[in-house]
């Protein structure tokens, strides 16, 4: 399969899931985290980064590698998979999808959900790798000699020069000013607010909603329960992955968000078991 197919396919998937992390068989596409929100005359736009971690090493990703990736294999995937994605909204509609491509060049791709309409726009950004990738690649450790000096990584013997975040968002909005890509129809999907999601979440946490794993339980918390051969929990456990895992399906942006979810549905702090298992189940842990 090409990359311009695999990212049309990859567009798609996304615009017809209102942006939540899964695919209809429950399965990622390319997990991504929300980094900024700005509202700029009529619209917002919303910052978004798809990450190498639980990406290149992730059996469910669509850009899986292998377990355990070579720093050669990182290093291709950190400057060729898309790194930054926009997404405009209107009243929490989206309206377009703008990603940056690397490969076979950079281009910019514009997606709008409401007709299933993709055009390609020349990309002028120069430079290897974009920041919030070469962040993380200091923050993953991947490769311990790794460091960055001003608008250079150096990672695995090479030195890569760094595309600014501020600079990648003002070549966005040049283009969609240049190119009236706020001036269209919003589409029905719906991007979901972190105070939507929370109130989301908090409503189906209650009892008898979709994200109650607990009622069921009541009483039998402690006992052991086999999740798969050579691997035994307690049903308290498997019922706090659950909840995580629902608020990965959710479309929840980082396990820290669902964590203080938590917090607030609980009305405490969470304990380091309930940390553990909802971060492994965010994380969809016991799927890898």
């Amino acid at each position: 399969m090409t990359m311009r197919k695999f990212l049309s396919i990859l567009l798609l998937l996304i615009a017809t899931q209102s942006f939540s992390q899964t695919d209809p068989n429950g399965n990622p596409i390319f997990n991504s985290i929300s980094t900024s929100e700005d509202t700029i005359k009529d619209f917002k736009l919303i910052s978004n980064y798809y990450t190498l971690k639980n990406n290149i090493a992730n059996k469910g990703s669509s850009v899986y590698i292998s377990d355990n990736p070579t720093l050669d294999q990182i290093a291709s995937a950190a400057t060729n998979l898309p790194s930054d994605f926009f997404i405009i909204t209107k009243g929490q509609r989206i309206v377009t999808m703008v990603m940056i491509i690397n490969h076979p060049s950079r281009k910019f791709i514009a997606l709008n959900p409401a007709t299933g309409k993709q055009d390609e726009f020349d990309c002028s950004l120069k430079g290897d790798v974009t920041e919030n990738r070469a962040t993380e690649i200091i923050k993953e450790n991947y490769d311990p000699k790794a460091s960055l000096d001003g608008n250079k990584l150096y990672f695995n013997g090479r030195k890569l020069k760094i595309i600014s975040s501020k600079e990648i968002k003002n070549k966005v909005l040049d283009l969609i000013e240049k190119q009236k890509l706020s001036v269209t129809d919003s589409s029905g999907l719906k991007f979901l607010s972190k105070d939507e999601q929370r109130k989301i979440v908090l409503r189906e946490s209650k009892e008898g909603g979709k994200f109650d794993f607990f009622t069921e339980i009541k009483g039998h918390e402690m006992d052991g329960i086999q999740i798969k051969p050579g691997l035994i929990s307690t049903k308290i456990g498997v019922a706090l992955y659950r909840w995580g895992r629902a608020n990965f399906d959710l479309g929840v942006n980082t396990v820290d968000d669902a964590l203080e979810f938590w917090a607030e549905f609980k009305g405490r702090q969470p304990n380091q078991r309930e940390k553990d298992y909802i971060k492994l189940g965010f994380d969809k842990g016991l799927e890898k």
